[in-house]
């Protein structure tokens, strides 16, 4: 009872902390954004005479690698607006030959090319933002963040247009953002703003505002102040994204192979800051194909959300410490889980009919509700999710989550919850410091009368700074505990993790930092009894300058079976108490480069047996146009009674015809289902918001011996967007 009672009390505190009123102190340098009758046109090119009316910014520092040193290469950045786009002009000047630019395609990972970053806080509350970035050759793509630069979500797609061009002196780039694509406070003039360029050669990140080390990179606390946006508006704010499709599956899922559909995504603008959206017939036909992973452990893994509905706007969902992707430990509680959507046990798809999302903010408040409507596969074809939040000063928040529907058993399941974060990022003048409590109950009802009733909890205090750095943590899920539309792999267990560490940054012989630390994970059953723990040793972790990488670490762990553990169906591990150690190096070439490559290579016991892994990762600029790569992973199981081969192996064929037109393949082969996937994603973007797309999917069995196509889908979709 006394565990009850303290969780009761919790929530009690949580919901009096909820009410308290927040004040916000802004201070930081500023930037004017000037009004014009004339639009630029927006082609890469800085050659309109109306840019010559914007005042560029251009006091640019170093982030890295010499900390508030000016920057070695200038960056001039120009600001224009009417009464519907935000324009950016970007100028990076650069030696000749220098500018490494090599990603075309939309939403490219552009961590390997010179690029442009900036980031938008439209409600100038020092935490959430949008986040905008243009590469040398127009790849261009965004995100939004929350949590102050902790949470990222890549995958929110906003309809905007940017244009680049490699010239003489460097590179240039044009932005047009409509103001219907944001949110932001109606009449407030000012916004947050930040600017980031990166010199990918040396590894150098140069700010405005300057940046402190100790900060996120994309920390929104310390951003500047963007000055002049008056009488904006996001007009109507109704935006109709419509889409048809026709394709050909193999073997038919119906009477007839063929086939045909439709449906719309439906958004409004409810306030400024809150969007509705209503889905109608809701398709998924170009989501990208999951990674596959082979199961080492006892329990479910977890598999990234990569759906475009669901991460529209998942940041406002965020729970606890999830939304923090520097976290391991995020993943061992979530409450809410969009993949338990639309997916069936085994991943296939089932369809949604409808459904509908508010997400937003209203004031000091964070709102996020999502209701589901889709094919029935246990009791529940409804699911609803609510998470509401309340900014408390500067960096701190709390807030509360539930969920109504089951999409893992039989039997219905309501969950709810409580969270608060304390956070500040001026400790000591620039140090950050954040705690996370959080608590969860959750009702689930197994039919009949049989019903039960239990907890989840857990704490964090996270110091995430750049010298010294660390974490430590609890939490405790209890055996009965259900989220019946989130993602809990493991129940019945009580953790408890540090993590700390140190990372000078010497200066000389190339290096940009040297990072060691310790990792303790403790996790005992609620019985107080060991069941895992794991002391890992990280002696050496260097980043040179050049982009060179390198790793070692040490791990000793320590497993209880309480029952024999049937490893992939085809090792029976006895029950008992494990101790084995494993050592692991790893070593990267620099990925600007046109040809790289990283390796990795762990050994040591496993269970009653030892296992050695090796993963090799490579990567071929062909030329700008055409991209290479290969991954392998593949560990050697041996055991007192056999020995065990399993192995994962993925290509990867990019083909950037333009910016706007791309075709990417990814094909990968384990040999534990023995089995082929092939994807091939055509994409076209005619304009912002009107795309064409075609993709191919099939399944190969026995590839290796008799190249059978087992399955195969073909879709054609075409999207359509209409905007008032």
């Amino acid at each position: 009872m006394k565990r009850y009672s303290a969780f009761n009390g919790y929530l009690l505190i949580a919901l009096a902390v909820l009410l308290l009123k927040p004040c916000t102190v802004y201070s930081q340098p500023a930037a004017t954004v000037t009004r014009t009758s004339q639009a630029p046109v927006i082609d890469g090119v800085l050659s309109d005479d109306v840019w010559g009316k914007a005042v560029p910014v251009t006091e640019f520092v170093q982030r890295e690698p010499d900390n508030g040193a000016p920057a070695t290469q200038p960056t001039e950045i120009y600001l224009l607006y009417d009464d519907n786009y935000l324009y950016i002009g970007i100028r990076c000047y650069d030696e000749p030959g220098k500018v490494i630019g090599r990603e075309m395609a939309r939403d490219a990972n552009l961590g390997n090319d010179d690029r442009v970053q900036i980031i938008l806080d439209t409600h100038l509350d020092g935490r959430n933002a949008y986040w905008f970035q243009i590469g040398p050759r127009g790849s261009i793509g965004e995100a939004v963040i929350s949590s102050n630069g902790q949470g990222f979500n890549r995958e929110w797609q906003g309809l905007w247009d940017g244009r680049a061009s490699i010239q003489p002196h460097g590179w240039e780039a044009e932005i047009a953002l409509p103001f219907k694509t944001l949110n932001f406070t109606e009449g407030q003039s000012t916004w947050g703003v930040k600017f980031i360029r990166y010199i990918r050669r040396n590894l150098e990140a140069v700010y405005w505002p300057s940046a402190n080390i100790n900060n996120h990179r994309f920390q929104v606390s310390d951003a500047g102040l963007l000055h002049g946006l008056e009488g904006i508006s996001q007009g109507v704010g109704l935006d109709i994204n419509t889409w048809g499709l026709g394709g050909h599956d193999r073997p038919g899922t119906s009477d007839s192979p063929y086939i045909g559909d439709g449906g719309a995504d439906i958004f409004y603008q409810v306030t400024p800051g809150l969007r509705g959206v209503l889905t109608l017939n809701t398709d998924f036909a170009e989501t990208e194909a999951d990674t596959r992973q082979i199961n080492l452990t006892r329990f479910s893994l977890h598999f990234p959300e990569k759906r475009d509905f669901f991460l529209d706007g998942a940041n406002y969902f965020n729970f606890g410490i999830g939304g923090d992707r520097d976290n391991f430990y995020s993943q061992r509680l979530i409450p809410f889980f969009t993949r338990r959507i639309g997916l069936d046990t085994d991943g296939r798809q089932l369809p949604i009919y409808a459904g509908g999302r508010f997400t937003g903010q209203v004031g000091d408040w964070n709102i996020g509700l999502v209701n589901i409507f889709q094919e029935r596969q246990f009791d529940d074809n409804n699911f609803t999710a609510m998470r509401v939040s309340r900014n408390l000063g500067r960096q701190s928040s709390a807030g509360m989550i539930a969920t109504l529907g089951n999409a893992t058993t039989a039997g219905s399941n309501a969950l709810y919850g409580f969270d608060t974060r304390i956070a500040t990022s001026t400790l000591g003048g620039d140090k950050n410091l954040a705690f996370t409590a959080y608590g969860l109950q959750s009702l689930t009802e197994h039919g009949g009368s049989s019903r039960s009733v239990d907890n989840a909890f857990g704490a964090e205090l996270n110091f995430p700074n750049d010298l010294f750095f660390g974490r430590a943590g609890f939490l405790q899920i209890d055996e009965d505990f259900k989220a019946g539309v989130g993602f809990v792999p493991r129940r019945g267990i009580r953790e408890y993790y540090v993590s700390a560490g140190v990372g000078p940054r010497p200066g000389k012989y190339g290096i940009l930092q040297v990072r060691s630390k310790a990792d303790l994970d403790h996790i005992s059953g609620l019985d107080g009894l060991l069941q895992t723990r794991e002391f890992k040793i990280t002696p050496l972790e260097v980043r040179f300058i050049s982009g060179e990488e390198l790793e070692s670490e040490v791990i000793f762990f320590h497993e209880s079976l309480s029952e024999d553990f049937n490893l992939l169906g085809e090792i029976l591990i006895p029950a008992g108490k494990y101790d084995f150690t494993t050592v692991a190096v790893g070593i990267g070439s620099a990925k600007q480069r046109n040809l790289w490559a990283t390796f990795a290579y762990e050994r040591g016991g496993f269970y009653n047996g030892n296992r050695n892994t090796y993963e090799l990762t490579a990567g071929w600029q062909a030329f700008v146009h055409l991209f290479l790569g290969a991954e392998a992973e593949l560990s050697y199981l041996s055991f007192p009674e056999r020995d065990l081969e399993v192995g994962i192996y993925r290509g990867i064929i990019n083909i950037l015809f333009s910016p706007q037109i791309n075709m990417f393949t990814f094909i990968q082969y384990d040999d534990v289902s023995e089995a082929m996937g092939w994807q091939s994603r055509f994409r076209w973007i005619l304009r912002p918001g009107r795309e064409i797309l075609v993709a191919w999917n099939s399944s190969i069995t026995d590839p290796m011996d008799r190249f059978a196509v087992s399955e195969s889908s073909l879709r054609f979709k075409l999207k359509y967007n209409i905007r008032f």
